[in-house]
């Protein structure tokens, strides 16, 4: 790994602790590496601009060889938060079967827009009454109570439900779906769909194209199954101890947990840094 160039990371559950935060011992670590020329990548389901408030935290603009993974994959962009790509999104008649299969299988379901977003409640699960505080939001029960110009910039779709129904219901919508959607479990009462074929493990591919950087010299870390392509795809893939299980089995290894400086540590171990 003294070839190393690139260190892409997710963001909840990973490079984050549950209160949101960087831990100073990673942080300290990856504002080495980025001294020496590697870049970082931060990815994530999250847009550019929280992306960006994260970034500023690791002074990500300062280095021109830094870029951001946005949406699970739909946006790349540069160290200053100029796009470099961007991936077909989500369109209404997706919105539409997506809210039929939500109702049909009781899951609360949330519409992310440019400005706001909105909340299709059938499963009454009442997680979205304490979430996205700062951002404006609309409860509805009916699709089309949304208006159509929203859909120009529809930038992804959550289902959240109780762990165990997640469990039960989202393999068979995995399987019934996977040509036409990718749906992936971010934690265990969340998930995240986009477009088919759309993932961080593609961008990723995208962004080293763009950089010029055989994939072969980045290393990723993540815990959730969207990041699953991401670990697949790097030169070295590496699951959080935190992490699904099915998520660990497809990783070159496992580090400690986000709550315990599992990126710093093993970056430090396998880089003598």
């Amino acid at each position: 790994m003294n070839d190393l160039k690139v260190v892409a990371m997710d963001m909840d559950g990973t490079l984050l602790t549950a209160g949101q935060e960087i831990l100073p011992y990673t942080k300290e670590i990856l504002m080495k590496l980025q001294k020496t020329g590697v870049s970082l990548v931060l990815a994530s389901g999250r847009d550019i601009d929280s992306l960006q408030k994260i970034g500023q935290k690791l002074n990500l603009s300062a280095y021109s060889q830094n870029g951001y993974i946005c949406l699970n994959g739909l946006e790349i962009y540069d160290a200053k938060g100029n796009q470099l790509h961007q991936e077909e999104k989500l369109k209404r008649e997706d919105a539409i079967v997506l809210a039929n299969l939500a109702k049909q299988y009781s899951i609360d379901m949330i519409l992310f827009f440019k400005n706001d977003l909105y909340i299709m409640d059938f499963g009454e699960t009442g997680i979205t009454e304490h979430h996205f505080m700062t951002s404006t939001k609309y409860k509805i029960r009916d699709i089309n109570d949304i208006p159509i110009h929203e859909f120009e910039d529809l930038r992804k779709i959550a289902f959240i439900q109780a762990p165990t129904h997640i469990r039960k219901v989202i393999p068979i919508l995995q399987k019934q779906y996977h040509h036409q959607f990718d749906i992936c479990k971010v934690e265990p009462e969340w998930v995240e769909i986009n477009p088919y074929g759309t993932n961080k493990g593609t961008a990723l591919m995208k962004y080293a194209e763009i950089k010029n950087v055989s994939i072969d010299h980045i290393v990723a870390f993540g815990n959730g199954e969207n990041d699953m392509e991401m670990l697949k795809l790097a030169g070295r893939g590496i699951a959080m101890e935190n992490s699904f299980e099915n998520v660990k089995t497809i990783a070159d290894d496992v580090c400690g947990d986000n709550e315990h400086d599992g990126i710093g540590l093993y970056l430090q171990k396998y880089l003598e840094i």
